[in-house]
């Protein structure tokens, strides 16, 4: 579980904000008293467009009825939105759910000045279940609140409950617990499985897949036993793929971050510690000419060395700045095109995994590089083929299996080596840099310092 506060005084939290939803990959609630915020509202739109299901309560007041945004937008696209309370009850409400698993609340409304002028804190807590739940039942109370039926909800049939239900187990099973939320959620609406939806709420997990098998048995007459394992590992295979997917995007977003970072350091700083190493080399020289012998200048002689390779390496790499809208674009179309080329996607194009493995790295390599023009390209030229790849229920049972634990097997090695990635030293110190321009200035002052401490004191000995 992670908790973060923040001041509005303090800190830009509508860009903290904005990232987390950037991240929403299923669903987002919002339930705010004012919402009169423009690019709050545009994001909600774009993870529509993206196919996240977004819900929306606001207060029935006049600041929200002046609004420059179109709440019937929400709906339209598919989602919910209305207006609970009036003037005199208000709907005081000021939290956002994401994916059943980040929760935002505090005091700020989403409104221009909550962000720029007010003083506000906002708490984003995420990886707490209990919690998370707790907002969704109010959320849930505030809807039936406000009267107005979810006419974008749609009744799910038996078969789709028994759906729902292997999604949920296959979720338990990879150890993702919090990934099986929304299909909870739609389960909330059918009083035949509330019991079963209590007991997952509760963390109950073992009753809960017991009771969930005795639905099964109860409403089922005939069950071919080798159909319902095949469909199960195909449920298992479609989300485990759909994680591997996640991970390798969100480890490219990483590495991307580091070598972006990294290019710029060398690019910027290689050249002050170069002439720092040219003058520590001069100065060991010195000191043999009178005797004294030191073990360091092999160490400084090589870091010299590359310091100057990695300096010639990095000068030829163009790496370009991109602006707000471009930087979305090009990670709204790498997330896409990924699926279209990763080997392990269900979606990939390519019947060899070779052939997808090197236009996976292709994609990626030009998404690092801010390549929007490759990256549009390249997922121009997947989205026009067709998958190669098709899992049936006719498929083998055995063969279901062995991929299923392949594909296992890669996810939890890509989340080690993710985890290694997010708790390294480099990365943390890079996350916690508020502004690059800033850092590297203070930087080049040190590294001009030390190498003006060091001539002073190599002239004095001359």
């Amino acid at each position: 579980m992670q908790i973060d506060s923040y001041f509005t005084q303090q800190i830009d939290v509508k860009s903290i904000i904005l990232d987390h939803l950037d991240k929403a990959e299923n669903t987002v609630f919002v339930a705010v008293a004012w919402f009169t915020d423009i690019k709050l509202f545009n994001k909600l739109v774009e993870l529509q467009v993206r196919g996240v299901r977004v819900e929306v309560i606001i207060t029935n007041h006049e600041f929200n009825h002046n609004s420059r945004n179109d709440y019937s937008q929400i709906d339209t696209n598919g989602g919910y939105f209305s207006m609970v309370g009036n003037d005199i009850k208000l709907m005081h409400m000021k939290f956002c759910i994401i994916d059943f698993n980040t929760v935002i609340s505090g005091s700020a409304n989403w409104s221009k000045k909550a962000f720029s002028t007010n003083n506000e804190e906002v708490t984003i807590v995420v990886d707490n279940l209990q919690r998370a739940n707790e907002f969704v039942s109010e959320f849930k109370r505030l809807k039936e609140l406000s009267n107005k039926t979810d006419d974008n909800k749609e009744a799910l049939s038996l078969q789709e409950i028994y759906k729902h239900f292997k999604l949920i187990k296959a979720f338990l099973e990879i150890g993702e617990p919090h990934k099986m939320q929304p299909y909870i959620y739609k389960l909330e609406d059918y009083p035949d499985v509330t019991h079963i939806v209590q007991l997952l709420k509760a963390a109950d997990y073992e009753k809960g897949v017991d009771k969930m098998n005795a639905f099964e048995k109860e409403h089922t007459i005939l069950v071919d036993i080798t159909a319902i394992e095949k469909q199960q590992l195909l449920n298992q295979i479609n989300l485990i793929s759909f994680q591997l997917e996640s991970l390798e995007v969100k480890k490219a977003d990483v590495e991307k971050l580091l070598e972006q970072f990294n290019h710029r350091y060398i690019l910027e700083l290689n050249p002050l510690i170069s002439k720092i190493l040219q003058l520590k080399r001069k100065i060991y020289k010195k000191l043999e000419r009178f005797g004294f012998v030191d073990e360091n200048f092999q160490k400084i002689d090589e870091e010299f060395h590359q310091t100057n390779e990695d300096y010639e390496r990095e000068k030829d790499i163009d790496i370009p700045e991109l602006n707000e809208n471009d930087t979305r674009n090009i990670k709204e179309l790498y997330r896409n095109a990924s699926k279209y080329c990763h080997p392990d996607s269900l979606k990939c194009v390519f019947d060899d995994k070779e052939k997808a493995a090197i236009a996976f790295t292709t994609l990626t390599d030009a998404y690092k590089n801010n390549d929007l023009d490759a990256v549009r390209n390249i997922h121009d030229d997947l989205t026009s083929k067709n998958p190669s790849f098709n899992l049936s229920v006719e498929s083998e049972l055995e063969k279901l299996r062995l991929r299923f634990e392949s594909l296992k097997e890669k996810y939890i090695r890509l989340k080690n080596e993710l985890a290694i990635i997010l708790c390294s030293e480099q990365y943390n110190t890079i996350i916690a840099i508020d502004d690059w321009d800033v850092y590297f200035e203070e930087q080049k002052e040190q590294l001009k310092e030390e190498y003006h401490s060091l001539e002073k004191e190599f002239t004095e000995d001359e």
